[in-house]
């Protein structure tokens, strides 16, 4: 290969001009491998120091390095540099994972740190704990302490929070929910909840609380108890969370006292009590059911199938049932002592005249015992806590009367009244039942707190000749 071929190599293969070529060759006696090596190690540059201007760029302007032009010598570097680098490649995005909407226990979202437990701010109607606000006037100061909610007799926890203090505490939780645009909920404050019995109660036997709906622990409750009717009180186990019993309206507090304490008396959160079942709904609430449910309930009600159809269809399943399992169970056992006994059984021999006799002595002492007892009417005694205590009576035609009683009253007084005051039982034999089923005519000569009949309600029924 001659020189000129060399030369023609070269800058083909490095892009660089014929002047520059020459003079590796001649550096490298004329060897093109160890020329273009040199070339490429040394970065193009001449082997005076200077370095080499691509061949497509060839028609820009040189630039003399022993220019004294300070903008001309940064401007090459500039480019060689630019010419150096390759394109830049962006780091991929490393995954990562957040959460959108912090877990407040249930689904519900927790308040920010620093929030206040209402979302509108304290006035009259809405007052907080704590907070008062000194630009009132006297009309104002006076409203405030008019319907200032219980602060007393209430507990500042969440839902879960009170939960857990029940259960450590044994006591039911007693959860007030208001919307403080409606003004029964303000008179619920005014009226209800500043009963001395009322807080009484409140304070034996609740851990109570009282939630805005609009506020965060109001709704989180809401989410879990709906209600569409304010105010509502309910009762809560806070051992299952479970709603024990509600109010949607407004009642007076001694019914209110009296309802409570007839749920005392039936419930209780000592382990080994055994609470009576409640009483299933027979439909899901609408709110809970799936889109398929409810379109199942609307088809039954268009249908005209009622509840009473499948509890009469459930109830004759369930005789049917047992009688089965009784003629089963006889069977059995007529066979396994045939086969026994050998056909030889014995026989016991029960003498009914001594119970129908018993049954008439008993008979006969209660129907003395009441006839013992005439229609007094007695003044009513003074309300004490200490002393006195309120009966709920309750006839059989669903209405009720109210008497209060000293604790120290017999249990006679009580058949008194009823005999005196209520026209429906005058001139009739009648009984009168505690809420745990026993007669009070056993117990006539008790007093009324050792009957048990504090608080309590009774049932009087009327029995026909």
């Amino acid at each position: 290969m001659d020189d000129e071929d060399k030369i023609t190599n070269f800058c083909a293969i490095t892009d660089s001009d014929t002047a520059r070529a020459t003079q590796y060759l001649a550096v490298c006696d004329g060897d093109l491998d160890r020329a273009v090596n040199l070339f490429l190690e040394s970065g193009g540059s001449t082997l005076d120091g200077s370095t080499q201007a691509p061949a497509s760029q060839s028609n820009e302007e040189p630039i003399d390095l022993d220019d004294d032009d300070d903008a001309a010598l940064a401007e090459r570097l500039q480019r060689e540099e630019n010419q150096r680098q390759e394109p830049a490649v962006r780091e991929r995005i490393a995954p990562r994972t957040e959460t959108l909407v912090e877990d407040y226990g249930y689904g519900y979202p927790q308040p920010p740190q620093g929030s206040s437990s209402r979302t509108m701010r304290p006035s009259v109607f809405n007052q907080i704990p704590g907070v008062s606000s000194n630009s009132l006037t006297d009309k104002q100061s006076r409203l405030e302490q008019l319907f200032r909610p219980p602060f007393d007799i209430m507990s500042n926890y969440d839902i879960d929070t009170a939960k857990s203090k029940g259960r450590e505490s044994k006591r039911w939780l007693l959860v007030n929910v208001q919307d403080l645009s409606d003004f029964n909920c303000q008179v619920l404050n005014r009226d209800f909840w500043s009963d001395e019995a009322v807080k009484e109660t409140v304070r034996a036997n609740f851990i109570f609380m009282q939630y805005n709906k609009d506020a965060y622990d109001g709704q989180a409750f809401l989410s879990l108890y709906p209600s569409h009717k304010f105010p509502y009180i309910g009762i809560l186990d806070p051992r299952t969370g479970e709603e024990m019993k509600k109010w949607e309206e407004i009642t007076s507090p001694a019914d209110w006292v009296m309802a409570v304490h007839e749920f005392l008396e039936r419930f209780s959160l000592d382990p080994r009590s055994r609470n009576p079942l409640g009483k299933m709904p027979k439909h899901k609430p609408l709110d809970h059911m799936t889109e398929e449910e409810q379109i199942r309930f609307a088809l039954e009600q268009s249908m005209g199938k009622t509840d009473d159809d499948s509890e009469v269809a459930s109830e004759m399943s369930s005789v049917s049932a047992d009688e089965s399992v009784d003629g089963l169970t006889e069977d059995f056992s007529s066979s396994s002592s045939s086969a026994k006994d050998k056909g030889k059984r014995k026989i016991e021999v029960i003498d009914l005249d001594d119970d129908d006799k018993m049954e008439e002595d008993e008979v006969l002492s209660a129907d003395d015992a009441f006839a013992s007892v005439l229609p007094v009417a007695r003044d009513e005694p003074a309300p004490d806590p200490k002393t006195t205590t309120r009966v709920q009576i309750r006839l059989s035609d669903g209405s009720r009367k109210i008497r209060r009683f000293n604790l120290t009253d017999p249990v006679r007084y009580l058949f008194e009244f009823v005999k005196s005051d209520i026209p429906e039982m005058q001139g009739k034999y009648f009984k009168i039942i505690s809420m745990d089923r026993k007669k009070l005519i056993d117990v006539i000569e008790q007093t009324i707190e050792e009957a048990g009949l504090k608080n309590a309600s009774v049932l009087v029924e009327a029995e026909e000749d």
